[in-house]
């Protein structure tokens, strides 16, 4: 019952401001803002990690992107970021709790796209859409994964 009052609330006939503030799907959705969101927290899910570290991991995003995605991701407070030396300088990101619990979320994403995004008779290693503006580039569903 809850689920069809929440799918009620959110539509048609609010303003912009309202329906973010009664619709959680759209209010994930505007903290979230890009695709990337999704990614860097999917790789974060192993642990802490140096923004090299994620940059060497995560296949097709380039280090302004990363750079771009880390701060509004720590600014929405779903990633921390700790400074562990000075010299040399390093900072380690990792996830905040509520970024954790999107954990379940991830993984019925990878799932529902090698069901369906995949094609039939490939591997779970197979291609999946870039997720690159306008990109009609493959990567390997596989270089999703965390380490």
């Amino acid at each position: 019952m809850r689920h069809q009052m929440a799918t009620s609330r959110c539509g048609r006939g609010l303003s912009r401001d309202d329906e973010v503030k009664l619709c959680p799907v759209v209010a994930a959705s505007k903290l979230l803002r890009s695709i990337w969101s999704l990614i860097v927290i999917s790789y974060l899910q192993s642990g802490p990690q140096s923004f090299n570290e994620l940059l060497r991991a995560i296949p097709g995003i380039n280090s302004k992107t990363l750079s771009r995605t880390l701060k509004s991701l720590q600014k929405a407070g779903l990633v921390n970021r700790e400074v562990v030396s000075t010299q040399p300088f390093a900072v380690r990101y990792s996830l905040t709790e509520m970024a954790a619990d999107l954990g379940p979320l991830l993984r019925y994403l990878r799932d529902w796209g090698e069901r369906w995004l995949i094609s039939p008779g490939e591997s779970s290693k197979g291609s999946l859409p870039s997720m690159g503006r306008g990109s009609r580039q493959f990567v390997k569903a596989s270089n999703f994964e965390p380490r």
